[in-house]
């Protein structure tokens, strides 16, 4: 006879599932891993998400959702929501060798996906396409009150930080010495007064 199956907080197995997932990829992390991760027997795991697929799908929605969702309150609560679009991109240069190597699960995500899973890859690519739609916001406001230092529109420049977000995540992992990172961060950053 079975035992009884476990009971869990879905939020935190969602947490350290989709981490372990970011730190390996999806295809090299096995069932196993994710068990042992979260101390769980296959069936209760299972019964509440019916494949590691649907598993990293719960748990990219939950991280990405709750990351956006963080960022947007953190920029309309800020007296200078620029500055925090700045810090987004200048933390990147105090982060962990750790975090370095993981870059973004987005982007990771995206590149391991496409042509494969079609829906994965699509839902790394709105998340991505809903953090440009709050950079175009935020730079707008910014126009308005003269903080920018360009005659771009601010849908290009979303464009651009979105470009360079995903282009940093690569690039620390080759370059992680915080003053190189930093020098390539402020570059990118210039249109910014």
């Amino acid at each position: 006879m079975a035992g009884r199956p476990k009971i869990f907080k879905q939020e935190e197995v969602l947490d350290k599932t989709i981490q372990l997932f970011w730190e390996n990829g999806y295809e090299a992390t096995s069932t196993n891993d994710l068990l042992k991760e979260v101390n769980l027997n296959k069936g209760s795991l299972y019964n509440s998400f019916k494949s590691k697929r649907e598993l990293f799908k719960a748990g990219l929605h939950a991280l990405e959702g709750k990351a956006l969702d963080n960022f947007e309150k953190t920029l309309a609560e800020s007296d200078d929501p620029i500055q925090i679009i700045k810090n987004m991109f200048l933390g990147i240069a105090d982060a962990s060798y750790l975090s370095n190597c993981k870059g973004c699960i987005l982007g990771n995500t995206i590149i391991e996906f496409i042509g494969k899973d079609e829906e994965i890859k699509d839902i790394a690519v709105d998340y991505l396409l809903k953090l440009e739609n709050i950079f175009v916001r935020y730079i707008k406001k910014a126009e308005l009150e003269g903080k920018l230092n360009t005659t771009q529109s601010p849908e290009f420049l979303a464009k651009h930080l979105i470009n360079f977000w995903n282009g940093i995540n690569v690039t620390r992992r080759v370059h992680q010495n915080k003053k190189d990172l930093l020098e390539i961060i402020n570059y990118n950053l210039n249109f910014i007064k």
